[in-house]
């Protein structure tokens, strides 16, 4: 499903006459068609690519190439009756992926047609890394002809992937055989392992927990899942609730859940496409698997199918604050600032919403009013809902609007309180640290500071520059230059590193890697930093900046 995509005549008349079916169409208009589809796929018109696809494949069944493009373009648009024609296509010549094998799984488990998904389940665990599903989904078949899971126990040493993603399938696996007890321990263990898909467990487990008459475990589990927001929820679901039973489709689209978001974070994102499609596809109305599958959308670049996506998550959903996060980030600064001041109209407690508005106002160019959202946030009377870490996030982003605003001064301090609160958080040490080297204002401490960032994250782009400025303010110049050049690989042409390297080189002697470097930077730079790396660029740093 990539998006570059060359066209060239020759590969297309090769693909189209591959398939003798096609003598009773002229090869140049099939060839013409062909095209057109391509271009419309590569244009994110999904729908139009699908429809022009398919009226080839009527007359070219043998293409295996126009049923692999039938696939993708079925995927990406959401028709997975499409996507199943391209998929049992490619099945008659045994090609048939993992993500493939689970889409017609699916198609069976839906139909009830158990001995079909149990085949499909068997050809998954011989195809590629999602082989470790298939116990899950069988014992999910078994479920859902009412025989027990039958899922194998928990072995990490064997099988650490299998049961690492076992652990909140379990859960599900009680709550739906009415293991309360056994489901509630289960639950408190994993507590402690954080991650999204605890989130999720705890909100689908609680209306069932309330439904047993344990509204104080099922109100723990809202309040850990959703944080501070906890005190913006409308309430508890009431008891005979439409979710306080468990399905087996809520636990295969956890499951898809899961594992599409942890494609997601490793940027394989066709695979984490089709998982989001299908996470929806068994649980239409569940808000985790819309924000996971806008999340593969926006991947691939599809931001008006996403957006729309998740608009469809109403205000009462416990997911509407990440669902307006989801929003924002794909508007601009203005709109934002419009979307999360609606937003809090109707969720005035939600410090996440709060959280988005002040970066909509600091976005905006309006750092004095963010600061003040913040200064609300991190005073607010339901501190004790927040952890240390949590609370000194609150200081920092009001450090850094109260900086914007010009009142040094008071982001010092707010910076000294979030090192109080968090000792060893390296985004505070690195704030303060990168500051006061800016300033000029006690080095020793500066580069006390970001050499604690360092220690914490020697990785970080944004610390080894500061690590390397600070050498530079210092006069170590030798060791600034290796520091700084680490993060200008790592940093493409960004211009405050660039021009950090590039002052360097001039103090080390190297006066045309430092014109080679203020060049990379000035590619970046705009307004005064634009006009200042020019001059350096002419002139160096001695004539144009003396006193610097």
């Amino acid at each position: 499903m990539g998006r570059t995509i060359r066209i060239c005549k020759f590969a297309a008349v090769a693909v189209l006459m591959g398939a003798p079916s096609l003598a009773v169409v002229k090869t140049e208009d099939a060839v013409s068609r062909y095209a057109a589809a391509r271009v419309a796929e590569i244009g994110n018109r999904d729908a139009e690519a699908l429809k022009a696809y398919n009226k080839l494949y009527r007359t070219a069944p043998d293409s295996a190439v126009l049923a692999d493009r039938i696939f993708d373009s079925a995927i990406r648009s959401g028709d997975m009756e499409a996507a199943l024609r391209a998929v049992r296509a490619q099945e008659l010549r045994g090609q048939v992926s993992g993500e493939a094998s689970l889409l017609l799984f699916a198609d069976a488990f839906r139909k009830k047609n158990w001995s079909m998904a149990l085949l499909a389940a068997d050809e998954l665990s011989a195809r590629g890394n999602l082989g470790f599903m298939a116990p899950i989904l069988r014992s999910w078949v078994n479920v859902a002809q009412g025989k027990p899971h039958g899922l194998p126990p928990e072995d990490i040493d064997a099988d650490p992937i299998f049961a690492y993603y076992t652990t909140d399938q379990r859960i599900y696996f009680k709550l739906k055989a009415g293991e309360y007890s056994k489901a509630k321990q289960s639950l408190r263990k994993l507590a402690a392992q954080g991650g999204d898909y605890t989130r999720d467990a705890f909100l689908r487990a609680a209306p069932v927990i309330v439904d047993q008459g344990d509204s104080e475990f099922a109100s723990a589990l809202t309040g850990t899942a959703m944080g501070a927001d906890h005190v913006a929820f409308l309430s508890l679901p009431a008891k005979n609730n439409a979710r306080s039973k468990i399905t087996p489709e809520d636990g295969l689209s956890a499951l898809h859940i899961r594992i599409a978001s942890a494609l997601l974070e490793q940027k394989i994102v066709d695979p984490a496409l089709i998982l989001g499609r299908l996470a929806v596809w068994y649980s239409p109305d569940s808000a985790s698997a819309k924000l996971t599958l806008a999340k593969a959308l926006v991947a691939q670049n599809m931001i008006g199918p996403a957006t729309a996506l998740i608009e469809t998550i109403p205000p009462t959903s416990p997911y509407w604050p990440q669902a307006i996060a989801a929003r924002v980030t794909q508007m601009k600064p203005e709109e934002a600032l419009v979307a999360t001041r609606e937003a809090l109209k109707k969720w005035p407690k939600s410090t996440s919403i709060s959280l988005l508005y002040a970066q909509a106002l600091q976005a905006a160019g309006n750092p004095v009013q963010a600061s003040q959202t913040y200064r609300d946030i991190a005073e607010n009377a339901n501190q004790s809902g927040f952890t240390a870490r949590q609370r000194a996030g609150h200081r920092l982003s009001l450090a850094a609007a109260l900086h914007d605003a010009g009142n040094w001064d008071g982001a010092r301090h707010e910076l000294e309180t979030a090192l109080a609160l968090d000792p060893n958080n390296a985004s505070t040490l690195n704030y303060l640290g990168y500051s006061l080297v800016e300033r000029l204002e006690n080095l020793p401490l500066a580069v006390t500071l970001i050499t604690r960032a360092f220690a914490e994250i020697p990785d970080s782009i944004a610390i080894t520059d500061s690590m390397g400025w600070a050498n530079f303010k210092t006069g170590n110049y030798a060791q600034a230059v290796t520091l700084l050049e680490k993060a200008a690989r790592s940093s493409g042409n960004d211009a405050t590193i660039n021009e950090h390297l590039g002052d360097a080189y001039w103090q080390a002697g190297r006066l045309r890697d430092a014109r080679y470097a203020w060049r990379v930077a000035s590619q970046a730079a705009e307004g005064d930093t634009a006009i200042r790396i020019a001059e350096k660029i002419d002139i160096g740093i001695e004539q144009a900046f003396p006193k610097r």
